[in-house]
This record gives C-alpha cells, sequence and structure tokens, in this order.
C-alpha cells in the first residue's frame, strides 16, 4: 500500500499525515502574510489620516477671495445643458447618400465651376 508519493525536493516518499501537516503549516503561514499585510495597510491609512487632520486649516486670502468671486462671475456666461446639446446637434455637416450617377454630375459639374464638390452643393443647396 501506497502511503505517500515522491516529494520533488528530495526524492524520498512522505507519509500523507506529513504532507497533510506540511499543507496546513503552509496555510497559515499564508494567512499571517495576509494578516500582516492588512496590517502594515491599516497603519499606512491611520497615518495619512493623521497628517491629513494635522494640516492647518486659515481663513482664506485676498488670492483666494479673488477666484472665488472670478468663479462666481463666469457663471453669468454658462449654458444649460439643453442648450448644449441642441448646439452640438449643428456642427455644419450633412451626411448625404445619393446616386452614383448623381455623384458623378454633380462631380462634373464642381470641375466645370472649378469649385470643390463640397462649395458647389453648398451653393446650390442656398439657391
Amino acid at each position: 500500500m501506497n502511503t505517500g508519493s515522491k516529494s520533488h525536493l528530495t526524492g524520498y516518499s512522505l507519509p500523507i499525515k506529513e504532507k497533510a501537516t506540511q499543507f496546513i503549516l503552509k496555510a497559515f503561514i499564508h494567512a499571517a502574510m495576509l494578516i500582516r499585510r492588512d496590517d502594515i495597510m491599516t497603519t499606512s491609512q491611520e497615518r495619512l489620516q493623521e497628517k491629513i487632520a494635522s494640516i492647518p486649516e486659515v481663513e482664506p486670502d485676498n488670492i483666494d477671495l479673488q477666484m472665488i468671486a472670478d468663479i462666481n462671475d463666469d457663471t453669468d456666461n454658462s449654458i444649460s445643458w439643453d442648450t448644449y446639446k441642441t448646439e452640438r446637434a449643428f456642427n455644419g455637416n450633412i451626411s448625404l447618400r445619393v446616386p452614383k450617377d448623381l455623384h458623378r454630375s454633380l462631380v462634373g459639374m464642381a470641375k466645370e465651376q472649378g469649385v470643390s464638390l463640397n462649395q458647389y452643393c453648398l451653393y446650390k443647396l442656398a439657391k
């Protein structure tokens, strides 16, 4: 009856009980490392909170007050979200699908006039 298997390190057979003990020991070491890592992170967070708490609160000076006033003045130039969406919708681009024959004809007429297809179509649309 086989009570173990070959160890990769020693080449000898280890009994199953020793393997189980080894596994449990490795699990405890891993758990201890995780707990230690959490303690270090907690300590770092506590130190950060202490440093933040040690920053003194001061009253705003003239420069700060001027910046606050400038920000408040800029609210008059703001636009509503609906206005922004409406303005953004009209960006000056129109995508238009036309038959190949019409496209060819428009390109030919634009060349005759010595202008780009865009300029020619704009002229025709504006008439």
